[in-house]
């Protein structure tokens, strides 16, 4: 039970890392609109990004077992695949005035 317990933490983790990183990626987007340095903000960001993934990755396979990760990418995922249908919801209204036009 304890092990259902640490996985099920894991996935939790993996979805509250996966909402930093796509607030962070919108955040970066909405940045670059109105921004002199748009490449500059962009490997910036991506660094960032990348570099927090990649740490907590590693520490979660230096503390635990590869399921640990397996649970933390389960979660990753999950939350990407919400985020992606949320942004496809809220801009279908936009791409179907665009088609109207």
């Amino acid at each position: 039970m304890n092990e259902v317990l640490s996985l099920l933490l894991m996935f939790i983790c993996g979805g509250i890392l996966a909402a930093l990183y796509f607030s962070a990626l919108w955040f970066t987007v909405q940045r670059i609109q109105h921004n002199e340095k748009p490449v500059f903000w962009l490997i910036t960001s991506l660094t960032l990004r990348m570099g927090l993934l990649l740490i907590v990755f590693y520490l979660i396979l230096d503390y635990g077992h590869w399921m640990h990760l397996l649970a933390v990418l389960a979660g990753f995922v999950a939350v990407r695949i919400l985020s992606a249908l949320r942004v496809r919801q809220l801009s279908a209204p936009c791409i179907s005035k665009e088609k109207q036009i």
